[in-house]
């Protein structure tokens, strides 16, 4: 099938750059016919977007190669000047320019810089969450951010800036409450996902991630194979503190101890050697931020502390480059990020507006005995 006729209303070349005779000698050709592009169109621009000359007709014109000419379409693509549909035509942009697609909404995406440096899952949800959302028509802003600028107003005003339609933050930190607030107040839908137990007072849509029924799980397979006690290196994070104590009523109503310790490699060490001894006992890593601390710059440690006794990740795997090449098993709790991203996009989806209040639960899963070498990605 022949391509679809385009109507072109521009004027013939010789008169929207008549006199054109050559470039001057020892003049940038590139240069000079950008130059002469953004000229003409500005020249011939109307209301209304409208079709462009082809870029055979141009470099025939100009006397220049294809090649020249697709670099000086790029440029005043990225000059919002023209519009390239591939494998279709060029559009001239009209003086109110619109996107060449509807736009349903832009979605905010505030990353803490960190969290994508030390967790697998983080980085593969975001990655996800983005496809989906661009390819049912929103438009994905991310705005990293360091874990101190959350509670200061200049990074509220820094988020205001970004004209969103949605912010959607997965686990706001405690401290950004008037962060959010003030994105509240002009007029930004908020969505968020949060742990379950730990909910927000604000009227905003909310998804869940529920890790109890999981540490369920971990508790009674710990109780199968005789494991009477869990050393936990005290957690940093200020939501992981507060998992913590759920957790450890899930342990304990199994009949485990859960003892809390200085995240400190000696100390994780010495009491991994104590533990050894009756076969009775495991560590478990409630805080990402303890757990990448020790297991980036003490690897050897935790490499001895595995031969040991049984180690878990209960709040997600992180990246370990030491164990890339070396054998190691652990045990992690953790969500699954495409299942979640999926889910979030489709409701999106389904209405412009979620409503307030608790909108789903996502239920974490427990995965004993996972190798450290299946969990590694290249950065």
């Amino acid at each position: 099938m022949g391509r679809k006729h385009i109507l072109r209303v521009l004027p013939p070349l010789q008169q929207a750059s008549p006199g054109f005779t050559g470039f001057p000698e020892g003049y940038s050709k590139q240069r000079g016919l950008i130059d002469k592009l953004r000229g003409m169109a500005n020249r011939l621009k109307k209301t209304k977007p409208q079709p462009f000359y082809s870029m055979r007709e141009i470099a025939g014109y100009f006397g220049v190669p294809l090649r020249t000419c697709a670099i000086a379409y790029e440029t005043l693509e990225h000059e919002g000047i023209l519009n390239r549909i591939r494998g279709s035509q060029t559009l001239l942009a009209g003086r109110n320019t619109a996107p060449r697609k509807a736009v349903r909404a832009v979605v905010g995406i505030p990353v803490w810089l960190h969290s994508i440096v030390i967790s697998p899952y983080t980085r593969a949800f975001y990655m996800k969450l983005e496809d989906e959302l661009r390819n049912n028509g929103f438009v994905v802003d991310f705005i990293f951010f360091h874990g101190n600028e959350v509670e200061h107003p200049d990074f509220a005003e820094r988020l205001v800036r970004h004209n969103l339609d949605i912010l959607f933050w997965h686990t706001p930190h405690p401290l950004a409450t008037q962060v959010l607030f003030f994105l509240r107040d002009h007029g930004t839908q908020l969505v968020f996902i949060q742990n379950a137990g730990s909910t927000t007072s604000m009227h905003c849509s909310i998804y869940l991630q529920d890790w109890q029924r999981a540490y369920h799980d971990m508790a009674q397979a710990l109780a199968a194979k005789g494991i009477q006690r869990v050393v936990v290196p005290e957690p940093d994070y200020m939501p992981s503190k507060r998992a913590l104590k759920g957790f450890s009523a899930t342990m304990e109503m199994s009949g485990i101890e859960v003892e809390i310790i200085q995240g400190e490699p000696d100390v994780l060490l010495h009491k991994a050697k104590q533990l050894s001894k009756g076969n009775r006992g495991m560590i478990a890593f409630m805080d990402q931020q303890v757990a990448d601390m020790l297991c980036s710059q003490e690897p050897v440690v935790i490499e001895k502390v595995l031969q040991l006794v049984p180690v878990a990740f209960c709040r997600g795997p992180i990246r370990i480059p030491y164990f890339e090449r070396r054998e190691g098993k652990v045990d992690i709790i953790g969500f699954s990020p495409s299942q979640m991203a999926t889910k979030i996009v489709h409701d999106f989806c389904r209405s412009p507006v979620l409503p307030g209040g608790v909108i789903h639960t996502f239920h974490a899963t427990y995965q004993p005995s996972i190798s450290l070498n299946s969990i590694h990605e290249p950065l």
